[in-house]
């Protein structure tokens, strides 16, 4: 049920200026600014490179470079940042900590960046706080639940309840297309087992179709969407293919969590071509409430400032704990 009055399921904004760094620290790219989190507004954006070859060390050292270029210019302007929030494509626990290593060990990331700043710095998952900030200032403002589907070089998503990204038990609810999956051959002879992130995403389109051409795609799914346009059929196979693989899974979310929308994000997420359009029709093909088939699938409103910001909304680890709230 959407209303028109978010008042009714959201906490108040805060009141007055509230100037946060928010660093969505991305396989590819830092981006960071200071957010004013009383509207989203992101002032200072900077962008640069991860220096993913570089280590670690190298990381860490980008990240909190960047936060002092930002609190230089907020302090100058009288719009000091009371802390920082760091979102990372990690598991990050209701703790604050970094507990995977799946792009880079950045398991210190919050102390030295609290250490080396003199700020108090908070850690979330990508996915979460990207979802956080559409429920608070884009795309999922008008829903009081809604999934978040994060599909680019990797595929995760965040239930947002009540404005409110679900945690779990143990911060890890993230994950939907990252276990490996086993069916029955058709021909009798055991399982098949695959693993859809490895096939479905960005990465693994561009892998397939290195794979089946020889040839490494220069623009990554962009040159899968340009040769598609053109009728070239491996392009359009692996597109379509993953398209559906994406499209089933997305349907068996809506089966399961019944949410009031799905909002998608990433590179994949927006794109508006022929992978997008599959998407749509194997998703709404595949969810097995006639009522639910029309259920409202949009794009996310924040673009690349939405990790930005969401990094800013990241609360300080005593306050993760969720609970349900349950009426009568």
């Amino acid at each position: 049920m959407t209303s028109g009055n978010i008042d009714e399921f959201r906490a108040p904004a805060p009141q007055g200026p509230d100037y946060r760094i928010g660093i969505d620290l991305g396989g590819t790219k830092i981006a960071a600014g200071l957010v004013d989190t009383a509207t989203g507004a992101v002032s200072h954006f900077r962008r640069r490179p991860t220096a993913v070859n570089a280590g670690p060390a190298a990381i860490i050292r980008d990240v909190v470079e960047i936060g002092a270029e930002i609190i230089a210019l907020a302090n100058a302007q009288r719009r000091g940042p009371k802390s920082i929030g760091i979102a990372v494509p990690e598991l990050v626990d209701l703790e604050g900590r970094v507990c995977s290593d799946w792009n880079f060990s950045i398991e210190t990331i919050r102390a030295q960046v609290e250490d080396m700043l003199d700020v108090p710095a908070m850690v979330d998952s990508d996915v979460r706080a990207a979802a956080h900030a559409e429920a608070r200032f884009g795309a999922g403002v008008l829903h009081r639940s809604f999934v978040y589907v994060s599909l680019g070089t990797g595929m995760s998503y965040s239930l947002v309840i009540d404005g409110q990204p679900w945690s779990g038990a143990n911060g890890f609810a993230i994950h939907f297309a990252s276990s490996s999956l086993a069916l029955p051959r058709e021909d009798d002879t055991g399982l098949t087992v695959a693993n859809a992130e490895d096939f479905a995403s960005g990465k693994g389109m561009q892998l397939s179709f290195a794979h089946r051409t020889g040839l490494p795609p220069e623009e990554g799914v962009r040159t899968l969407e340009s040769l598609s346009a053109d009728d070239d059929p491996v392009s359009m196979r692996i597109l379509d293919e993953a398209a559906e693989v994406t499209g089933r899974l997305m349907a068996q979310m809506v089966n399961m969590l019944d949410p009031e929308a799905v909002v998608l994000g990433g590179g994949l997420g927006c794109s508006t071509g022929r992978y997008r359009t599959k998407l749509e029709q194997h998703m709404r093909g595949n969810i097995w409430a006639e009522r639910c088939r029309s259920i409202p699938l949009l794009h996310a409103a924040l673009n690349e400032s939405a990790g930005v910001v969401g990094a800013a909304l990241a609360k300080p680890p005593g306050d993760r704990r969720q609970t349900i709230r349950v009426t009568a």
